[in-house]
């Protein structure tokens, strides 16, 4: 009797638990909980496509009292959303027929390994003769890690890798965008296994199976994430060691070229070098100085010729200043000169001789004589 008032104590507890969080206000980072459901349904069935499970179904036949319970642990409805969207598109897409037809096959090795890496005076590098030593492509576990065998799907049937890189993956590590996805997904799966399983604690078995179901449910999906998380972490770190390797050992190639035979020739190398490097920075200086002076020389000729322009330029524009003049007063001088004779009777229109003389401002005036009022022909100066 004691042990059912347990179980409907805790029922009623997480009812009105469910209840409070049910009426709390929705964020911009919140979905609803149809969309949580829908968002489980789309992670089950990715999961189910790629290892034949069930899972959608079972997501689909949650309680909404249960999802309810659940949601609140999701640190952000929307990103979560957003990364199983992600699964279903570009390059997370179901494992296609072809890929499956492989699943007992081997992973073609492209990558070129052996003897000739270790061999000296060689430089690792990709594409070259000597290769780095990514892990081995004919190791049956690596192929298990990365590629289908035995009906297992993994990182190259997720996939995982660029397809627009080598078919061989072992020179490869997981795509940023692929781990980012596992290892957020991972996360957000765990703190809802985590935040649900004090609920369940509380309801004694055989009762809590109707919670730890779905739970169980969320957490093997996760653990299946975290596997593809951790297969991706593995493969950067064997493709990071092989890079590393290889960087070292074209150090050591370089170093022991750059020292001939030992390290008493290398530094008797740089000493000498950094004579002759003494020497020519000498003579540079020495020629930088001939050409700083050369130019000094050169402006100087250059101010000195520019000064005279300006004296000549200057005297010229004198000139023609004056000659400007003149022409102005000669103009004046003509132009009263023709006034006048438009005054004079006919028969006695007579042209002031200085007129025709005259340069300019030492032309006479013919209209001295006019009046404020006007010219007329025997008030305008000098007549014939």
């Amino acid at each position: 009797m004691k042990r059912l008032l347990f179980v409907v104590a805790a029922v009623v507890l997480l009812i009105g638990l469910s209840g409070a969080q049910a009426q709390s206000a929705q964020t911009k980072k919140d979905i609803t909980i149809p969309e949580f459901r829908r968002v489980l349904m789309d992670l089950g069935s990715w999961i189910d496509a790629q290892k034949g499970t069930d899972f959608a179904r079972q997501f689909q036949a949650i309680d909404d009292d249960m999802l309810i319970k659940l949601y609140p642990a999701v640190p952000d409805g929307r990103r979560f959303q957003s990364l199983v969207a992600q699964l279903k598109r570009h390059k997370f897409n179901a494992v296609r027929s072809s890929t499956l037809a492989r699943a007992t096959s081997s992973v073609a090795p492209l990558i070129v390994t052996g003897p000739a890496c270790g061999a000296p005076n060689n430089i690792i590098e990709n594409g070259g003769a000597c290769t780095p030593a990514y892990p081995d492509p004919t190791d049956g576990a690596w192929q298990f890690m990365v590629g289908p065998l035995e009906g297992y799907t993994d990182l190259n049937g997720i996939p995982a890798f660029s397809p627009n890189d080598n078919a061989d993956v072992s020179s490869q590590g997981c795509s940023l965008d692929a781990e980012t996805v596992l290892q957020q997904i991972n996360v957000i799966l765990s703190a809802v296994v985590n935040a649900a399983s004090p609920f369940c604690n509380i309801i004694p078995a055989p009762f809590n199976g109707f919670c730890w179901g779905p739970v169980g449910a969320i957490e093997i999906v996760n653990s299946i994430f975290g596997g593809f998380f951790l297969d991706c972490v593995e493969q950067d770190g064997l493709v990071n060691a092989a890079k590393i390797d290889a960087a070292f050992q074209n150090t050591a190639t370089i170093y022991a070229a750059l020292g001939s035979s030992s390290a008493v020739t290398l530094a008797t190398d740089i000493s000498n070098s950094t004579t002759t490097l003494g020497t020519d920075i000498s003579a540079l200086d020495t020629h930088l100085t001939n050409v700083d002076n050369h130019i000094a020389t050169e402006f100087g000729t250059l101010t000195l010729q520019l000064q005279a322009d300006y004296t000549v330029l200057t005297n010229q524009l004198t000139a023609l200043a004056g000659q400007l003049t003149q022409g102005t007063a000669l103009l004046d001088a003509t132009l009263k000169q023709i006034m006048k004779l438009q005054l004079e009777p006919d028969g006695l229109q007579k042209i002031v001789p200085a007129i025709l003389t005259c340069t300019g401002t030492n032309c006479p005036n013919v209209l001295n004589k006019c009046p404020a009022a006007g010219c007329s022909w025997n008030n305008v100066g000098p007549l014939p």
